[in-house]
Parts: structure tokens; C-alpha cells; sequence
């Protein structure tokens, strides 16, 4: 049994994909200069030691955490009657009243112990629970281990409905949502607390800027297709953004310096205006940020899982390092890989 005290939270991650959201955590917190340290990795839960500024910081920049909170203890499910003695003991002695109960068992883990028996339990002890009460006690289990713990916050998926793609003046066929866009824009370090500047040269109708708007980020983004300019200016002054945005091909940056680059690169018939292969089309691409992206930062692209070893081969070629590969992401019909690059 580990015992939670002090600075130890848990994050509560989407199992949308195996690998994303656990990557995000850790992208955001580099990025912000946040200490942080995993001490336990299961299945779509994180416990980590770190201030709680960290809460703040995912509540404001995550799609795929879910929940993030005060760990209070965290053992073996059959232990779970230690886990109840701890929450009840913390709710009295820190004067919290009724709790609301949520209990999770994340893919099947475990049978033991069920809601009822943590009810049971917990109304045993004389906490009182009350499904409107503002203090959530969460019990969640997963790969036989269960965190017990008090929700600090909490980020939907309904969050972000209001900038679906549907929502926005200009739709683009492809175009991405905003959860999966901030994936995007995490992944490749920009800082709010440091000011840097993030840039996608392949920005479409705005659909990644719009998410570093929402962040607080500066931003800038490029397209050499006009059409998707005078869009993504549309769809960024409907969300009261900046419209940053210049018409520019990606191979010849229209840009000077930046601090951090993330982009879902064309391919197929998205290609066109370029007239460019789409391996073509990511060796240009990858020399020309080569030229703009700072030392030290980071590059976040997208692209085919069927031409992985000819990007690695590409990659090789610059003055890049691969930090992450996050294989298989499904979008509609298509399925890629996310690559994370550092500059040298």
C-alpha cells in the first residue's frame, strides 16, 4: 500500500488513445517549467508528484485528461477499507461535510470492491452522501490498484463543443476538432507563462490556432492556399482571436523565428496546390523550420502510419531528434502516426 500525501495528484486521462494523453500531461508541465515526477502509470491513470499549479495548468490546456485531483490513498483493491478509513478520516478532520461518491473501474479491472461496498463503508464511518454536493470523492480503479482521492477539477468533453468543426463559419473537410488540435499544440511545448510563439505553416481554416487562442498563446499560421486564409481569418475573429494568419508556402516559411511548430501536414488530394508529393512535400517542409525553429524546440506533424520508415529516413536528415512516436491515430478513414520532434 502507498499511502498519498502532500503534493500527490492523479489524473484521470481519456483512453481515447494508449500513448496521447499521458504525453500531453507531461508536455504541458515541460512546457510550463512544472516539476513533476510519475510515480505510478496505469491504464488511463496517472498519480504524480507535483505543486498544484499543475492543476490549473491542464484544467486550462488538456483535451484528454479528464479528471485531476488530490490523491488521498492508493493500494490494492482488497485493501480498499484502508482507502475508505483515509477519505473518511480526511472529510472530518477537514470539515467537508457531504461528499458526492464517484466510483470507476476503468476497462474491467477488478470486481472488487463495487460501489455499494464503498458506500457501505463510507456510511459506516457517518460520511454523509449527497449527489449535489461540490465535494467529489472519487474512487477509481484500474489494473487492480485503486487511487482514492478529492476532484480538484474536472475538464468535459462538452468544453469544447462550442468550436466543433460544425459550429464554425467556415468548414473544411478534414479540418480537426478542437480536442485532437490541442494535442497538437501541447505536444510542441509552446509556453503561456514564457510568451513563445507557436506556428503551424499548414494552418487550413484555423482549427490549431484557434486552440492556442483559447490557451492564451501567441500564435501565427500560415497556408499557401488563399481560400483557407481568408477562412481560418473568419474563424478566429468569430471566437474574438487575433486573425494571424499570412498566406505562405510552409517550404519557403513566410515567418522569421518561432518558439514551437505543430501542424496536421496535407497528403493525398490535399496536396494539390503545392503540387508536391506528400513525401516531397515534409522534406521541404522539415528543411525550411529547420531554418526558423529555435534550438532546443519542438516540431509536432502528423502524417501516413503507411510511410513511417521514409518520414524516419527524412527526419534523419535534419537537425532533429525524434522524441515521441504515437503510432495508429485513426481520424475518419485515415490512420497516422504523430511524430514529436526536438531541434539541435
Amino acid at each position: 500500500m502507498l499511502l498519498a500525501h502532500g503534493n500527490l495528484l492523479y489524473a484521470y486521462l481519456s483512453g481515447f488513445h494508449k500513448t496521447l494523453p499521458k504525453a500531453e500531461v507531461l508536455a504541458i508541465a515541460e512546457a510550463e517549467e512544472v516539476n513533476l515526477q510519475v510515480v505510478l502509470d496505469l491504464d488511463q491513470l496517472l498519480l504524480l508528484r507535483a505543486g498544484r499549479e499543475l492543476v490549473d495548468l491542464l484544467g486550462a490546456r488538456a483535451a484528454f485528461t479528464r479528471r485531476i485531483g488530490r490523491a488521498l490513498w492508493v493500494g490494492p483493491t482488497e485493501e480498499y477499507i484502508d482507502g475508505v478509513d483515509v477519505a473518511a478520516g480526511v472529510v472530518v478532520e477537514e470539515g467537508l461535510g457531504a461528499v458526492r461518491l464517484e466510483f470507476r473501474r476503468l476497462r474491467g479491472y477488478s470486481d472488487y470492491p463495487d460501489y455499494k461496498d464503498v458506500v457501505r463503508a463510507l456510511l459506516n464511518r457517518s460520511i454523509r452522501i449527497d449527489k449535489r454536493s461540490n465535494t467529489v470523492l472519487e474512487f477509481i480503479i484500474s489494473q487492480g490498484v485503486l487511487v482514492v482521492g478529492l476532484r480538484l477539477r474536472e475538464i468535459r468533453v462538452s468544453d469544447f463543443a462550442g468550436r466543433w468543426t460544425n459550429k464554425r463559419p467556415v468548414y473544411l473537410p478534414g479540418a480537426l476538432n478542437p480536442d485532437i488540435s490541442r494535442i497538437f499544440v501541447n505536444l510542441s511545448r509552446a509556453s503561456i507563462r514564457r510568451g513563445t510563439t507557436y506556428y503551424d505553416p499548414f494552418c487550413g481554416v484555423g482549427s490549431f490556432l484557434l486552440e492556442a487562442c483559447t490557451m492564451g498563446l501567441n500564435y501565427v499560421g500560415s497556408d499557401i492556399d488563399e481560400k483557407y486564409i481568408r477562412g481560418a481569418r473568419a474563424n478566429l475573429e468569430y471566437y474574438g482571436c487575433s486573425p494571424n494568419v499570412v498566406l505562405g508556402d510552409a517550404c519557403r516559411a513566410p515567418v522569421d523565428r518561432v518558439d514551437a511548430i505543430g501542424t496536421d501536414m496535407p497528403y493525398g488530394r490535399q496536396t494539390k496546390p503545392s503540387r508536391a508529393t506528400t513525401v516531397e512535400l515534409l522534406e521541404c517542409f522539415l528543411k525550411s523550420s529547420e531554418g526558423i525553429l529555435k534550438r532546443g524546440s519542438y516540431l509536432v506533424f502528423a502524417q501516413d502510419s503507411d510511410i513511417e520508415e521514409e518520414t524516419l529516413s527524412i527526419v534523419r536528415k535534419y537537425s532533429y531528434e525524434l522524441v515521441e512516436l504515437h503510432r495508429n491515430w485513426v481520424h475518419g478513414s485515415l490512420t497516422r502516426n504523430i511524430y514529436v520532434l526536438r531541434r539541435t
